[in-house]
């Protein structure tokens, strides 16, 4: 493939990953050919409008924000490594957005691809990123914007949501001008990222898709970039029907620490169902099968990084596995996943035929053991990939309550009579967990930290589902308003048990009963302290 690129994606607002995917010569050591930087767009000084646009705090700011890019992007070249960076559009400096803001945003105040000042102030933007940097060149997102690291930025989405048609017309506006600057003026690279949050628009609409694109004139230079699932990286979710299709490159987007799979602080190996297509979307499609249609010219795998927060791993074993199978599968189609996962095992584990063999066949279980652990099959089987599995429960390090849109999965459990078998299901991937922990017990890894690392990132795995299982028994038993005593005292000593875990070497941190983006942090623990306010058997007696 022409582009077999890696990123590293911190957490917006928090410090960054100490990693070895930063280092240019563990990308080239993978298989890389492209490594990928963030926001070096903001280390612009737009100083060809001869404006003061950065002063005092920010112009450290800036002048640390250059020197950190330009070594970043010249360290990957010395390695031969190409070099494109990620940014948000529109992300501009502050003091410039007030300056021109009449000029530039529509009537609500946003900034706007059909004002010709915007056009002009990108235009410099792009002169002076190509000339002071050595980039190949950028990929664009519009679906999200983060400021949470630039400080002496604003922005807003380049694209508004609402009217499909117009939202039509500012994605055409928005890419035939980032065609005509980037890949006709300065002959550089353009990869135009689909992602947004919807299952009817851009990312995962084919007609949507080819709406826009089809109005778009093709490049050498330009692609389009779209993640291999319809929606984010969760299970029960179909292959991007948008993938393979249309007059225009493709790039197919693959994350290796994924936030919906425990960030690596268990087992995570995901890459057989990447690329030979996961059993439970009914459909068995992989990016294999992609790949065949003749659009596909790279993958852009996330090594690192997603979604939020925790849990933060020390050890990047099961990111790395991830990594390094899909980088070589990308290197050479013609080999089997089964074949780069041996070989990973052989190369990076010192393993024999034997033992590679032993391990191939635990890890193939984690998958599973990941699917009853964290989705409810009994619910998320009938969604069709419209939206979100099993409510997003479980995400980064934070477990939602009975609350809000678990609330509709159990009601959904309790009309299909399947509360049991969310149940039950929970309890087997405790089981399937143990199973790994066995199997992995019996291969001889040389290296005696590793296996001591596998093994307790396994015992982490049942600890935490063990937790997740127990809650299960309680969510359903305080929908019913039944005596739940002797499940929280269980519930109780299993969270102790769990953060015994933070002894054994290179732990991951911890999951909290709390949940992300909810209103008051409502989550897990919410539930389990109504529960002992009202649902005990001394509470239920009037004791």
């Amino acid at each position: 493939m022409k582009f077999i690129m890696d990123m590293v994606h911190d957490n917006p607002g928090e410090p960054r990953f100490v990693t070895k995917f930063r280092n240019p010569e563990t990308l080239v050591e993978f298989g890389f050919n492209t490594q990928v930087f963030r926001q070096t767009n903001t280390a612009v000084s737009f100083e060809k409008l001869g404006d003061v646009i950065f002063d005092g705090d920010g112009k450290k700011w800036l002048q640390n924000m250059q020197s950190v890019s330009r070594d970043e992007i010249c360290a990957a070249h010395s390695k031969g490594l190409m070099t494109m960076c990620h940014i948000d559009l529109f992300v501009l400096p502050a003091l410039l957005y007030q300056k021109y803001k009449k000029e530039i945003c529509d009537e609500s105040g946003n900034i706007s691809i059909f004002k010709e000042k915007t056009k002009e102030i990108h235009r410099v933007m792009f002169d002076e990123l190509f000339e002071k940097y050595p980039i190949d060149g950028l990929i664009i997102r519009v679906g999200e914007t983060y400021l949470h690291d630039t400080p002496y930025h604003v922005g807003n989405g380049a694209v508004g949501y609402g009217n499909p048609d117009e939202e039509k017309k500012a994605f055409t506006e928005l890419i035939g001008f980032l065609r005509e600057e980037i890949c006709v003026r300065h002959g550089k690279f353009l990869i135009f990222r689909t992602w947004d949050y919807y299952p009817d628009k851009f990312h995962s609409n084919k007609e949507y898709y080819l709406d826009v694109t089809n109005c778009i004139e093709p490049h050498e230079k330009l692609f389009f970039s779209i993640k291999y699932t319809a929606l984010d990286f969760w299970r029960y979710v179909k292959t991007n029907p948008c993938l393979g299709e249309g007059k225009h490159k493709q790039i197919i987007e693959v994350q290796c620490q994924r936030e919906y799979e425990g960030k690596g602080a268990y087992p995570m190996y995901n890459m057989q169902g990447v690329i030979e297509g996961f059993p439970e979307t009914g459909e068995k499609k992989g990016i294999k099968d992609i790949i065949k249609s003749g659009k596909i010219s790279g993958i852009y795998v996330w090594s690192r990084g997603g979604g939020w927060m925790g849990p933060y791993i020390k050890n990047e074993f099961w990111c790395e596995l991830n990594a390094y199978v899909i980088c070589r599968y990308a290197g050479d189609t013609s080999k089997t996943e089964k074949e780069i996962f041996l070989s990973f095992c052989k190369e990076k584990m010192g393993l024999d035929e034997k033992n590679a063999e032993a391990f191939y066949k635990a890890c193939l279980k984690v998958p599973e053991a990941v699917l009853h652990g964290r989705y409810i099959s009994a619910y998320d089987k009938h969604l069709n990939g419209t939206k979100m599995p099993s409510a997003n429960w479980i995400r980064d390090d934070r477990i939602a309550g009975l609350h809000k849109d678990l609330n509709e999965v159990f009601d959904c459990l309790e009309a299909k009579n399947s509360v049991e078998d969310a149940i039950e299901e929970k309890k087997n991937a405790v089981r399937l967990w143990k199973e790994i922990k066995a199997d992995f017990e019996k291969i001889s890894i040389p290296n005696a930290e590793l296996k001591d690392f596998i093994l307790n990132s396994a015992e982490y795995a049942i600890r935490f589902f063990s937790i997740i299982s127990v809650a299960f028994q309680i969510f359903a038993k305080c929908r019913k308003s039944e005596d739940v005593t002797d499940l929280l005292k269980e519930y109780d000593k299993l969270w102790e048990k769990y953060k015994e875990t933070q002894l054994f070497p290179d732990a991951a941190t911890l999951y909290y009963d709390d949940y992300l983006f909810e209103e008051q942090k409502r989550g897990l623990g919410d539930t389990i302290e109504y529960c002992r306010a009202h649902l005990c058997h001394k509470n239920i007696n009037g004791r």
